[in-house]
């Protein structure tokens, strides 16, 4: 079914802000979670037009108590939610020899500890009414590690083992859980990439797909095929294969 009412975070542009605009479209009420009061004001503006009403909430993820406030004020004004998006994020490549904790930090921050807190703050309430989806937008680069990606890849394949775990442990309370991996998507957070990006999606196709297929409530969405297909089948490659395989995708790595 199509969920009444909405919280989105990362909201104010990219993946976010286009299912926002998706839900606008069914007269849903959308609570925006984002950091940038302008950007969410933009956005507030085209849920609106759009037939859709707006809850502008200003919340960092990284900080976990702006966001139990935000899940909390958004319960409070719409008297509930039917499904809760963990969308905010963050990205970034770098060689192992680069990396340091200062990036690492604020990555992890960002993509698990801001997603399960967005999550966690809602499953009370979920519960308790035995009804309700939560949905983490992880990516398909937690399927298998990548070539400069030890943190991203890292960071995802967590959300989408929390994801996994709550699926099982609410399974008999009536609150589904889904796991959103997309593949590339072009928003600003992969317009500062400098690689090639096969199979991108439009960030409105990508936003379409989510917001259908979520519909049914599966555990997984991923796309696109193709790439999926490929990494899905990458993890069934012993290690020493695999390492020479990718390896040839980064000469730094040799």
């Amino acid at each position: 079914m199509t969920p009444k009412t909405v919280l989105i975070t990362g909201a104010s542009s990219g993946i976010g802000r286009a299912l926002a605009l998706e839900y606008a479209k069914a007269g849903a009420k959308v609570a925006l979670v984002a950091r940038r009061i302008e950007s969410l004001n933009e956005v507030a503006q085209e849920v609106r037009a759009l037939g859709g009403e707006p809850l502008v909430l200003v919340a960092d993820v990284t900080k976990s108590e702006t966001v139990h406030k935000a899940v909390g004020d958004a319960i409070a004004t719409f008297g509930g939610l039917d499904m809760v998006i963990a969308n905010a994020g963050v990205g970034g490549t770098k060689h192992a020899k680069e990396i340091s904790w200062a990036f690492s930090e604020q990555m992890i921050d960002a993509n698990v500890n801001g997603a399960v807190a967005t999550l966690v703050s809602a499953i009370p309430h979920m519960v308790e009414r035995g009804s309700g989806q939560l949905v983490g937008v992880s990516s398909i680069a937690g399927l298998r590690a990548l070539p400069n990606s030890a943190v991203y890849s890292a960071s995802k394949a967590a959300l989408s083992t929390f994801l996994e775990a709550i699926r099982i442990d609410l399974r008999a309370t009536g609150v589904k859980v889904t796991d959103v991996q997309p593949g590339f998507v072009t928003t600003p957070m992969t317009d500062k990439n400098t690689f090639k990006m096969p199979f991108k999606w439009p960030v409105e196709k990508a936003a379409k797909v989510i917001t259908e297929r979520l519909q049914k409530a599966p555990s997984v969405i991923a796309f696109p095929w193709p790439l999926v297909t490929a990494l899905r089948f990458a993890r069934l490659l012993p290690n020493a294969l695999y390492d020479r395989l990718v390896s040839a995708a980064d000469p730094r790595g040799l």
